[in-house]
C-alpha cells in the first residue's frame, strides 16, 4: 500500500473536507479527490461518507483511521530518530511563530542568518498551533503561559500590554476609566493573543465596537481614534502619539515560549537556533521572575 494515500487519507479524516486537507497537504483537492479513491479501490471499502457539509469517517475509515495513525507515528519517529543526529549546520530549519503580528522577530532572525549563513529559514506565520510530534515545525514560538508538557520549552520573556488611546480621544473623553470608552480588541483562536477576556474583566459592560484578528489592525483603528485597546510598548514606534490609560492599574501580556520536540534535542540547527534565540531575547522582551 502506497503511504502516501494513507498520508491524504488521514488529512481528510483531520480535516473533515477535500479543501482543507488540500490546504493542509499544500496540494489542490482533485489530487486529494483522486488519492483516496485508489485507495478505497485499493481496499474495497468505503472510508468516507461524502455529506453536503464535508465528510465523515465511514466504520472502516474509523478502523483504517486508528491504524494509519499508529503507521504515521513510527514514521514521524523514524524520521526525528534520523533528524535527531543531524550536525550539519546548514539546510532547512522551520520555524512556527503567531500570525497576530504582535511579535516582531525579524530583527533576531536578520541576525541569526547572518551568523549562521548556510541555515535557510522557513518562517510559518500560523494561526494554529502546530503539530511538532508530526514534524509538520522544529521549532514553535507561542504565547502560551503553561507549554505542553510533551515537549522541551524555554520561556523566552514576557510580552507587556497596556491600554493605549489616541491623545485626542483621551483628552475628549477626559476619563481613566477603561470602562467609559469604545474598545477595539484583538481576538483569534488558542495560542494567539485574545484580549476580550481581559477587557471584560475589567468591565462586563464594556463597549467592544471592533473585532480583528490582525495586531497592526488594533494598532491602526487605535491611532486613527476609533476607541482604546491593547497594544504591547515593545511595538510602538518611536515616533508614535498614543497616551496608555492608567498603565500603573492596568497591565497585561503573555509569556512567549520556545518549544521543540525531544528528540531533536541534538540536531545542529535546533541547538544553535534555540541558543541564539534565548540570547536575544533577553534584549527584546521583558524578562520576568516565573
Amino acid at each position: 500500500m502506497n503511504w502516501d494515500h494513507l498520508e491524504y487519507f488521514l488529512a481528510v479524516a483531520r480535516a473533515g473536507s477535500l479543501s482543507g486537507a488540500a490546504k493542509q497537504l499544500d496540494v489542490n483537492h482533485s489530487t486529494v479527490a483522486r488519492r483516496l479513491e485508489k485507495l478505497e479501490q485499493q481496499l474495497g471499502s468505503i472510508l468516507f461518507h461524502r455529506l453536503s457539509n464535508g465528510y465523515q469517517l465511514t466504520e472502516y475509515g474509523v478502523k483504517l483511521q486508528q491504524q494509519a495513525v499508529a503507521v504515521e507515528d513510527q514514521i514521524n519517529q523514524i524520521q526525528r530518530v534520523f533528524k535527531s543526529h543531524d550536525s550539519e549546520l546548514s539546510g532547512s530549519l522551520c520555524i512556527t511563530k503567531p500570525s497576530s503580528g504582535a511579535l516582531n522577530l525579524q530583527p533576531i532572525f536578520a541576525d541569526f542568518l547572518q551568523q549562521y549563513p548556510e541555515i535557510d529559514l522557513q518562517i510559518n506565520a500560523v494561526s494554529e498551533f502546530t503539530d511538532l510530534t508530526r514534524l509538520e515545525a522544529d521549532v514553535a514560538i507561542r504565547f502560551v503561559e503553561t507549554p505542553p508538557k510533551d515537549l522541551v520549552a524555554v520561556k523566552l520573556g514576557f510580552m507587556p500590554m497596556y491600554i493605549y488611546g489616541s491623545r485626542e480621544l483621551i483628552k475628549q473623553m477626559n476619563s481613566q476609566a477603561p470602562e467609559d470608552y469604545p474598545w477595539v480588541i484583538q481576538s483569534g483562536p488558542k495560542g494567539q493573543m485574545d484580549s476580550e477576556a481581559d477587557i471584560l474583566a475589567i468591565h462586563p459592560d464594556t463597549k467592544i465596537i471592533m473585532r480583528t484578528n490582525s495586531y497592526n489592525e488594533v494598532y491602526e483603528a487605535i491611532c486613527s481614534g476609533v476607541g482604546v485597546g491593547f497594544l504591547s510598548p515593545l511595538r510602538l514606534p518611536l515616533d508614535h502619539t498614543l497616551q496608555a490609560l492608567t498603565p500603573e492599574k492596568f497591565h497585561f501580556g503573555s509569556n512567549i515560549w520556545l518549544l521543540t520536540h525531544p528528540d531533536l534535542r541534538n540536531n545542529a540547527r535546533v541547538k544553535v537556533f534555540k541558543a541564539f534565540m534565548i540570547s536575544r531575547a533577553a534584549k527584546l522582551l521583558v524578562q520576568q521572575e516565573s
